[in-house]
């Protein structure tokens, strides 16, 4: 499986805006802090080519290198949370050893989180 066939990095894809596991923004830092104390590892992942801070670029090498434990969890955001719903929906079953997480909002909304934290 090739994850750059599942997307284009300019497009926002609303097949997977509805029925993902999705987390708001203020979810994910809540989220990474506990995760993070219980020896998981969290991995924020860039889509479009707008990296946040600690955010990694998508690659193949990410999912599929086996260079993550079982047990990490990857949070994809794009745009709008489109695009990476529906990317996390196309890896999910092929990664269950991994949990794959739909950043709600993209990457506008992380804007609006940080005018207001």
């Amino acid at each position: 499986m090739d994850v750059f066939n599942l997307f284009k990095k300019e497009a926002c894809d609303i097949r997977g805006k509805f029925g993902s596991d999705k987390w708001t923004w203020k979810e994910y830092f809540d989220y990474k802090k506990e995760l993070e104390s219980e020896w998981k590892q969290v991995v924020l992942v860039d889509m479009i080519g707008q990296p946040v801070e600690w955010a990694i670029s998508i690659s193949n090498e990410l999912f599929f290198s086996n260079q993550y434990p079982e047990g990490t969890v990857f949070v994809l955001y794009c745009h709008s949370g489109g695009s990476s719903g529906y990317v996390q929906k196309q890896l999910k079953p092929n990664l269950p050893h991994y949990t794959i997480i739909n950043m709600d909002g993209g990457i506008g909304a992380y804007r609006m989180y940080k005018l207001n934290n």
